[in-house]
């Protein structure tokens, strides 16, 4: 078996371990850099602040649109961010530690469509802690 700190929260941490899957459907404009429509899914504001953790598989189909290929951003805990690339008629999956927002690029290369259209599925994994007694 692999090792399974790769895809699942450090197990280390007090609470439990949700589970969740949702997935949907894009059309996102040719060259758009308005972050509220580029933007997949995004966690809460101050999520890591009690220290828990996430892990997430992001899976994108590219459909077909303005592009040969569309760009899946996942920016991390850290501030860094992961990048795939999907083309026509495909799936692409990637699983990152600690995500907190995943955005998708659509950039004009010739094509006839002025939108990309796609589908997406993101699996989320994260803790809920149990509250502390710092009394």
């Amino acid at each position: 078996m692999g090792n399974c700190s790769a895809c699942c929260p450090d197990q280390t941490v007090i609470g439990d371990i949700v589970n969740d899957s949702f997935c949907g459907n894009f059309a996102i404009p040719c060259n758009s850099d308005n972050v509220d429509v580029n933007t997949l899914w995004r966690l809460g504001d101050g999520f890591f602040d009690a220290g828990a953790q996430t892990a997430a598989t992001v899976s994108v189909y590219y459909d077909s649109g303005c592009d040969r290929a569309v760009t899946i951003n996942v920016r991390k805990r850290n501030n860094t961010v992961e990048s795939f690339t999907v083309y026509p008629s495909n799936t692409r999956s990637l699983t990152v530690l600690n995500p907190v927002d995943v955005t998708i690029q659509c950039r004009a290369d010739g094509g006839v469509q002025n939108v990309c259209r796609g589908k997406y599925c993101i699996d989320l994994h994260y803790d809920v802690l149990e509250p502390q007694d710092f009394g």
